[in-house]
């Protein structure tokens, strides 16, 4: 029997913005489906809810959300502030899903992320309890600080603020996401738990650190919070330094913000970088899950150069492959690695502790499988979906079943 409660199976509805999710780089689609398989197999009952389908599936209890159409109104709303139409038609999308969950499937809970208030008015408008998953508030990607005070980004804020306040329970990845998001908007008294993201655990290999190569690995979007600008400043000073050195980047170009408001992109960054730099760096753009699954089995060394994290998907990823990493201490980073023995944590907004950190990786190759050989254990015993499904259903229960 799944947990340490009796009773039969749990109906859970899990909304994911992709599934079955193995060609969205995103980490909440590869965290969804990660845990609607630990709770299958189990015994629980999982229905999904998705934004869009993106690869072939036999799961009978998927729900893809239906397009919907602007009404007149929200078109004419739409030339003045987009958001607001898009988030009522999401709205609509969900609400007729999470109906459909309910009448077919019987589900007895939702869960959902926190984007733009939806929760809240689901929870409003649903017979079943609401629970969020706190992937990343939106105040936690502020550009400038302080809270802004109109415009998109304060309605979202607004938005996802006002619907927490409305859900049955919350469950965090992180304590510092948690308790960073109760001081900044405050947290109703409803149960709250931090349980990590599962990780597909496969069969039994070798760990990528025993790889001699001198292979480094980014897995990130070009962006302010995966601290592109600080990788490449790294990378600068480790190429410098070791003559043969490589860098492998992977992911998308969503630019860095520039103090007078102008975007710099990959090719821009890479075009200042000395050319014997330069050329040691390897852009593969956005890969599938399947094909970075692939690629770090090849890395012995990765870097997390993130300015903040609300858990580390791509971490524990790196951390399952055996790679021995190296990570700014930010967010639930700092939680799951442990400095010394399943990797090397660095101060946040510091290239040269990045480049100094994956040199003396890469002058001795025993540390490193030992960091990447002890990652792969820890999170398989930490994070397997099964682990981590269990964990949520423990949580549930109650809430489903007072």
């Amino acid at each position: 029997m799944p947990g340490d409660w009796q009773g039969p199976p749990l109906r859970i509805g899990l909304v994911t913005p992709a599934w079955p999710g193995s060609a969205t780089a995103n980490g909440i689609a590869s965290a969804t489906a990660h845990l609607a398989g630990g709770l299958k197999d189990l015994g629980h009952q999982v229905t999904i809810l998705t934004h869009h389908i993106d690869a072939p599936y036999d799961d009978p209890r998927v729900i893809e959300l239906p397009p919907g159409r602007l009404t007149l109104v929200e078109r004419l709303l739409f030339r003045l502030a987009p958001d607001r139409s898009t988030r009522a038609l999401m709205i609509r999308r969900l609400l007729a899903g999470a109906r459909q969950a309910v009448d077919r499937h019987g589900i007895e809970v939702l869960m959902i992320e926190e984007s733009f208030g939806w929760a809240g008015t689901l929870a409003r408008a649903l017979p079943v309890p609401v629970v969020v998953t706190l992937h990343g508030p939106h105040w936690l990607h502020r550009v400038r600080p302080g809270r802004p005070k109109r415009g998109p980004d304060a309605r979202r804020e607004d938005w996802e603020s006002a619907g927490l306040q409305q859900v049955a329970a919350l469950i965090s990845p992180s304590r510092d996401v948690l308790d960073r998001t109760r001081a900044e908007w405050g947290l109703p008294q409803v149960p709250t738990t931090v349980i990590g993201n599962p990780i597909h655990i496969g069969p039994p290999a070798p760990p990528a650190a025993a790889m001699t190569a001198p292979e480094l690995l980014f897995i990130g979007r070009f962006d302010r919070i995966k601290g592109a600008d600080l990788l490449l400043a790294a990378f600068s000073r480790i190429a410098t330094a070791h003559p043969t050195c490589r860098l492998t980047f992977v992911g998308p170009d969503r630019g860095l913000v520039q103090p007078d408001g102008s975007v710099l992109h990959l090719a821009q960054a890479l075009d200042r970088l000395p050319a014997p730099v330069r050329n040691r760096v390897r852009v593969l753009g956005q890969l599938s899950r399947h094909e970075i699954a692939t690629l770090r089995r090849d890395c012995p060394i990765t870097i997390v150069a993130s300015r903040y994290e609300t858990f580390g998907v791509a971490l524990i990823e790196a951390m399952a492959a055996g790679s021995a990493v190296v990570s700014t201490r930010v967010g639930g980073c700092g939680e799951i690695l442990r400095d010394g023995e399943t990797g090397l944590l660095v101060p946040p907004e510091d290239a040269e502790a990045l480049a100094q950190a994956c040199l003396r990786l890469l002058a001795d190759p025993a540390l490193a499988l030992k960091l990447g050989t002890a990652a792969q254990a820890d999170v398989a015993a930490r994070f397997a979906p099964q682990v981590i499904a269990r964990e949520v259903a423990d949580f549930l229960a109650p809430i489903c079943r007072p």
